[in-house]
């Protein structure tokens, strides 16, 4: 009986109850379809940011698609990360996002300063590389990213994109040997609950985190001006403590028909629960590699009003939504008015085309065959 390679998997946000995570849910839908191949194990934090106590068990836990182990998180990231390096036999790392102080970067420093794996590493940047993310907070940024050239912490790396977009990105900030390998993320459709419709009001969505990059003030401008009735259910964890009190500010000066109901953080049950009721699906972004949550709204039947910064594009053209420059707020407020003026008939066609959308990428990313095959290279380039 052969012994499936082990793929060691950093996913910070794989705590335990997290199942709103797009990327959480990505690595659940690979790991189901290339278990037969691969021995997926996963390391995570063992509680939310801010929580007071741990909410994970003990131990390696089987999870039938995966193992998982929860580490606690101390000043300087994951305690115990790197004996768990090294007392856990692993033929592939893979990391998730570059900047990353609980895992990515004490995985590194602790394999190449330490040799606390010699395995071969796929990094994930997870969009950090677009345009849109480097603006925020960007003099940091640059300065670690000069420095982690300086220091060859990327030395021997496989870089992993989602898109031949972001592989562009990577590329401009990326040592000029660097090997970037393009695997789309792997998604499987929703199953909401039936539409129905409810009041008069146009139900408008958001879910994300509540960062600079998501546009949740944009969002909230562009409904300032809207003269149909609204209702705004806004989902995701605060962030970034002073883009939500801006958004707070922005959203007590709406008019009276433009009612914001803010949800916080929340199970991806109760999300897709509150998409199978919304009319449209609002998230301005700064830039998305991926863009889980507009995933999510589209499989759901819910067409999405994003900007033009995310690998979703030709959404009008299908009927599934409208893909927007930031630098046209008018043209946001116009799309709202639009589908609330459309009869029934024509909200369920574009309801359908939302879904239809989604359906197309799930048959056609070929997310599980291309990861495999990064999977499958970087070991053969280590042995």
């Amino acid at each position: 009986m052969s012994v499936k390679p082990v793929v060691l998997v950093a996913l910070g946000s794989f705590w335990p109850g997290n199942d709103a995570s797009g990327p959480n849910q990505s690595f659940i839908a690979l790991a189901s379809a290339l278990k037969a191949e691969f021995d997926f194990r996963v390391v995570a934090r063992d509680r939310a940011p801010g929580a007071p106590a741990s909410s994970a068990p003990q131990g390696w836990v089987d999870l039938g698609y995966a193992q998982a182990h929860y580490l606690k998180i101390g000043r300087l990231g994951a305690r115990g990360l790197a004996a768990l390096l090294r007392a856990t036999p692993h033929d592939a790392l893979w990391l998730n996002s570059v900047y990353d102080r609980e895992f990515t970067l004490p995985a590194l420093i602790a394999a190449r300063l330490f040799g606390a794996s010699r395995a071969p590493v796929i990094l994930s940047p997870r969009g950090e590389f677009g345009a849109g993310a480097l603006e925020v907070k960007s003099g940091k940024k640059q300065i670690f990213l000069r420095l982690a050239r300086t220091l060859k912490l990327w030395r021997d790396i496989a870089w992993h994109a989602t898109s031949e977009a972001e592989a562009r990105d990577m590329a401009a900030q990326t040592p000029s040997d660097a090997r970037i390998v393009v695997a789309p993320n792997l998604r499987l459709m929703l199953s909401p609950p039936p539409f129905t419709r409810g009041e008069e009001a146009l139900r408008v969505i958001f879910v994300g985190r509540i960062a600079p990059i998501k546009g949740l003030a944009f969002a909230l401008a562009a409904l300032a001006r809207v003269r149909c009735r609204v209702t705004f259910e806004i989902f995701g964890p605060p962030e970034d403590e002073a883009t939500y009190a801006h958004a707070r500010a922005v959203a007590q000066e709406l008019p009276a028909h433009v009612v914001v109901r803010w949800r916080g953080a929340a199970s991806n049950e109760a999300i897709v629960e509150a998409l199978a009721r919304s009319d449209l699906f609002l998230l301005p972004t700064g830039g998305e590699n991926f863009g889980h949550a507009i995933f999510e709204a589209l499989s759901c039947g819910v067409p999405a009003l994003i900007s033009d910064q995310t690998p979703w594009r030709g959404l009008t053209a299908r009927r599934a939504g409208w893909d927007l420059p930031l630098a046209r707020p008018q043209a946001f407020v116009d799309a709202i008015e639009t589908i609330a003026a459309l009869p029934d008939e024509a909200r369920a066609a574009w309801r359908e085309g939302a879904r239809d959308r989604a359906r197309a990428y799930v048959e056609h990313s070929g997310g599980a065959q291309a990861s495999a095959a990064m999977l499958r290279g970087a070991m053969a380039r280590a042995r």
